[in-house]
């Protein structure tokens, strides 16, 4: 019963697979789609390489950079710079090096990042001082109200009238953005450029009088251009118009290039695209790099000392061989240093004591006034000294410790 209950599910598993199978081709059709991966190589890490093409294509020389350069070498009545980042690491003291350089002739144009009432905003160490501020366009459009608790939400209905084919064409009318035109005196029909509608820049009353041109549309301002000594500052609400591909779109290009020529500019062009604070050793290297430059070549000129010899290397000296003595002679100054001069006397006392009961048994029970003549007379030493040196219970006198020691060590060898 085993073997035929077993192929039975088998049988099952392999037509439900079937049937998957055939349900999946007959229900499913192959399609190809396109998945946009992106832009490559310099056009994915700057998004104003189409604007730096097209101006070089007409003639311009432009340049790119990371970061802003260290030193704006370039002519200020003829060049143009593009800042359209944040300018986070822009300090104050690079600030106002590059507002110098926009009095002495240059074009700077930059893009506002912050709204002028936002309290929590950043100093624009840059548009501040122009007086130029941007603003949030609010929608006039009601929002609309929230049903009541357990109210179902209305459907959304077609206005009466409306088909579905009018409903769609109203639709993408709608979608049509509000384009910002510009009249130019040597263009037949007015320039149209497309910004973003949210965002508006007003002047203050002195920067009015420093106004020179602007473009907008009914949501407000987004160009507008003041001058600053003998230069101008161009400020704007967004810089779409001015990446890729939306730099395709409508009069983008031209105004682009109507921007790094104004009033008769013909001079080279920087675009800083990047707004990153530079690391620790770029710091340093940028402003230490003589330091920096001194101290590998000293850690060169050390590593190649010590890295030249001549002939064989000498052999380690064989250490010194020290005989006991010298180790006795030492433990017994130091023991004195520390205060154990009456151990070292009782010491060589018991020495002679043991060596007296060896040698002269007699001796060993007489009094110690009998014994001190007895070894003044065998050692050839004064009575007096030899009795003070074997006065066992007196106090032992530092100053007295070497004799007695000697007188002591004399008699032991004398026995």
């Amino acid at each position: 019963m085993t073997r035929p209950s077993r192929r039975a599910g088998w049988i099952g598993l392999a037509g439900a697979v079937a049937a998957a199978v055939t349900l999946f081709f007959s229900s499913c059709e192959k399609r190809s789609i396109e998945v946009p991966r992106g832009y490559k190589g310099e056009a994915s890490r700057n998004p104003y390489l189409a604007a730096q093409r097209l101006l070089e294509r007409l003639g311009t020389p432009v340049s790119s950079f990371r970061e802003l350069p260290i030193a704006l070498d370039l002519d200020p009545r003829e060049a143009t710079l593009i800042l359209p980042t944040p300018r986070r690491s822009l300090g104050r003291a690079r600030a106002r090096e590059l507002m110098r350089w926009v009095e002495d002739g240059g074009h700077l144009i930059v893009v506002s990042w912050q709204l002028f009432d936002d309290e929590n905003r950043f100093p624009d160490l840059v548009l501040d001082p122009l007086g130029v501020r941007q603003y949030l366009n609010e929608s006039d459009e009601p929002e609309p109200e929230a049903p009541e608790p357990g109210e179902p939400e209305p459907p959304d209905e077609p206005a009466p009238g409306v088909t579905k084919a009018s409903a769609t064409q109203a639709e993408a009318e709608e979608d049509e953005p509000e384009l910002a035109r510009a009249v130019f005196p040597d263009r037949a029909a007015p320039l149209e450029v497309e910004f973003d509608p949210e965002y508006r820049i007003e002047l203050d009353a002195e920067a009015e009088d420093a106004r020179v041109s602007e473009i907008g549309d009914a949501n407000g301002v987004h160009l507008v251009t003041v001058r600053a000594g003998r230069g101008v500052v161009t400020a704007l609400t967004d810089d779409y118009f001015l990446t890729q591909p939306v730099i395709a779109d409508w009069d983008h290009a031209e105004l682009v290039y109507r921007l790094t020529h104004f009033a008769g500019r013909s001079g080279p062009v920087w675009i800083v695209f990047g707004d990153e604070f530079p690391g620790a050793l770029a710091l340093v290297w940028r402003h230490g790099w003589m330091v920096v430059a001194s101290a590998a070549l000293v850690l060169a000129l050390w590593l190649w000392s010590a890295s030249r010899r001549f002939g064989p290397i000498e052999p380690d000296p064989p250490g010194e061989r020290r005989e006991l003595m010298e180790h006795v002679r030492a433990a017994g100054r130091f023991q004195l240093r520390s205060g154990a001069a009456r151990g070292l006397l009782a010491a060589t006392r018991d020495a002679l004591l043991e060596r007296l009961h060896e040698r002269h048994p007699s001796l060993a029970t007489l009094s110690p006034a009998a014994q001190a003549e007895h070894l003044a007379g065998l050692s050839g030493l004064p009575r007096e000294s030899v009795a003070r040196a074997l006065a066992f219970g007196s106090e032992a006198d530092s100053s007295r410790f070497v004799q007695d020691v000697a007188i002591l060590e004399k008699i032991r060898r004398s026995l």
